[in-house]
């Protein structure tokens, strides 16, 4: 009976030290911020579902023509490190409603990569020759800080195409034509895309 009325008597005070314990705890998360906010982490997880989207969807394409086998055609003139990556070039450009034989030409005309990638590529997966901002913290220097070092080519090629649409697109610029002035290109740049996008919409895929 003794050992009955002593146990209940430990539940009963395990019970209010463990109350308690969480209250404290609770008001000493709250006070100092202790708590993961969990909107944040929504929002990584969306970017992350939002690439796996557009990796996935098997319905993206530009003017009428399939993004994957637009995809197929660009990796015919990628090598090296940028090798079979001519399908999520396609797709985040027609993702974003880009041209993808431009965003691709682009690439190939800043990386050499349709034959031997640039060092800034192999060093700092740069595809785009993106300078460093010091005051963007989320930033990585490359080459004592003058460009831009990325995580991997493939973000890089996102970041690309997002400063292609931010830039030209949304000001009404598509074209190599329209868009050389505003890029700090002269008239050569211009016949070198366009010559690169011919070649590779009339390239033939296996």
């Amino acid at each position: 009976m003794k050992r009955k009325l002593i146990l209940i008597i430990f539940v009963f005070l395990f019970n209010i030290i463990w109350v308690n314990a969480i209250s404290v705890t609770n008001k000493l998360a709250s006070h100092y911020n202790i708590v993961i906010k969990t909107t944040n982490q929504n929002n990584l997880n969306n970017n992350v579902i939002d690439d796996l989207d557009v990796i996935l969807d098997t319905n993206l394409s530009y003017n009428g023509e399939d993004a994957v086998l637009i995809g197929k055609k660009i990796d015919n003139y990628l090598k090296e490190d940028l090798a079979g990556k001519g399908e999520l070039i396609a797709k985040y450009s027609a993702s974003y409603e880009i041209d993808p034989y431009l965003i691709a030409s682009m690439i190939i005309e800043n990386t050499n990569c349709d034959s031997k990638c640039s060092v800034l590529v192999t060093k700092c997966n740069n595809v785009s020759k993106a300078l460093y901002n010091k005051d963007n913290m989320t930033e990585a220097a490359c080459f004592g800080g003058y460009y831009q070092k990325f995580n991997s080519v493939d973000d890089s090629i996102k970041y690309f195409i997002r400063y292609v649409k931010l830039n030209f697109y949304d000001q009404d610029l598509k074209t190599a034509n329209a868009i050389y002035k505003a890029y700090n290109k002269d008239v050569r740049w211009v016949f070198i895309i366009n010559q690169t996008i011919d070649k590779i919409k009339n390239s033939s895929v296996s």
